[in-house]
């Protein structure tokens, strides 16, 4: 076979095969039994655009259909395209079976991690990986003195070398797929800032039902929260501290919504970069009577979603024992309660807790009833009861669990 011909068959390969990583941003904590060596818990999801077209078209038209029966009219061009920039997760070709590692991008050793598992029907791989405290440093300074350089040079875009996020790059085991990402290593003494995302700094309209959180997710541009960029970084301590404090954006959406949410917050709006917890969604459109599960999960499940929220937190904070925590979110949905949960749980760690009022105007021109014996609220001792044991089980292994 002549070597244009090999050529040919290797891209027409590719096309076949090739597939996307999603590497969500991660964090790495010390281990409490070894203080040379990091834990980060990493998870990646393996992707491709579908081989059948006319799927996702059908998809798309169903969904295009759903909206234009309740608005009673068109969607416009701007409408089309968010719906179908969020659908497309959700149509996306998850990779079953797939071997999955990654490298640091300014590792001189170029130390290969793979992951233990493969992936999951989803596509999603999930590991806590042990990183050696000598490789973190090493590639810290090389990156930080590659920076240093490419700043005096007055290159454009160069990095900080105060910069505390590390550049990683995963591929598939066969070699077709690849993806970019980064982990910040958190060392054990500092702030962390656990913030809501709707309608906490994304306006989203949960308080107005289930048709505006349906509009105002796949139909509108994203809108920021006017001012909460700027609370956020106030509340670390100004900017300069800002960069130095760790945040952690805690949503009830599923982690199909990552890419737009990531996008508008950390490039559109430019709030502090962190990491992103999400909800589970084991769920791909082209399955039977999908798209009614998706639009009934992204505007319901308030309780689950407490739930969720209550585990991955305590999570955070049972790895990071010795930080500080400001917990900020609104009181459309269940923040409060959450927060009062993890405050129960961590009671040392716990430094302030802000919430957002988005009920007030509710209650503009009526007599406010605020007696003790006035409100019925939301009983969530069962689960502290049941986090409280977790948390105690896992405190005393070695090294903590697994998430939640």
């Amino acid at each position: 076979m002549g070597t244009k011909l090999r050529a040919l068959f290797a891209a027409i390969r590719r096309r076949i095969e090739g597939k996307e990583l999603t590497v969500y941003p991660s964090y790495g904590y010390r281990d409490p039994a070894d203080a040379g060596t990091w834990v980060a818990p990493m998870r990646v999801w393996v992707h491709d655009n579908r081989d059948t077209p006319f799927v996702e078209r059908a998809i798309q038209d169903w969904a295009v259909a759903h909206f234009e029966r309740d608005l009673r009219r068109a969607l416009d061009p701007a409408e089309k395209a968010q719906l179908r920039e969020c659908l497309a997760p959700f149509i996306a070709d998850d990779k079953n079976r797939e071997a999955v590692e990654f490298r640091f991008e300014e590792d001189p050793g170029r130390k290969v991690f793979r992951f233990a598992q493969m992936t999951t029907p989803g596509g999603i791989v999930e590991e806590a990986m042990r990183v050696p405290d000598t490789l973190v440093r090493d590639v810290r300074a090389r990156r930080d003195a590659a920076a240093a350089v490419s700043s005096a040079a007055g290159i454009a875009g160069a990095g900080s070398p105060r910069d505390p996020w590390l550049a990683i790059r995963a591929r598939s085991g066969d070699g077709f797929g690849e993806g970019i990402g980064a982990i910040r290593f958190l060392e054990p003494d500092g702030l962390s800032i656990v913030c809501d995302i709707d309608d906490t700094l994304k306006a989203t309209g949960i308080p107005a039902g289930k048709r505006a959180v349906l509009r105002n997710t796949f139909l509108h541009a994203f809108t920021a929260v006017p001012g909460m960029r700027e609370r956020l970084v106030a509340m670390a301590g100004g900017e300069q501290a800002a960069a130095e404090a760790s945040f952690h954006y805690v949503s009830g959406s599923p982690w199909q919504m990552y890419g737009v949410l990531a996008r508008f917050l950390f490039e559109q709006e430019k709030f502090p970069a962190g990491t992103l917890h999400m909800k589970p969604l084991r769920l791909n459109l082209v399955e039977r009577g999908a798209v009614g599960s998706l639009l009934s999960f992204a505007v319901g499940g308030g309780l689950a979603t407490l739930d969720q929220k209550v585990r991955q937190i305590a999570d955070l904070m049972l790895r990071l024992p010795r930080r500080r925590f400001i917990l900020v979110g609104d009181s459309g949905e269940r923040d409060p309660e959450v927060y009062r949960a993890i405050r129960t749980l961590f009671p040392g760690q716990v430094e302030s807790i802000h919430i957002r009022d988005v009920l007030g105007g509710r209650l503009a021109g009526m007599q406010v009833i605020s007696e003790p014996d006035a409100f019925v609220p939301l009983d969530v001792s069962e689960l502290v009861t049941e986090m409280a044991a977790l948390i105690e089980k896992s405190r005393a292994a070695t090294t903590p669990g697994p998430s939640f």
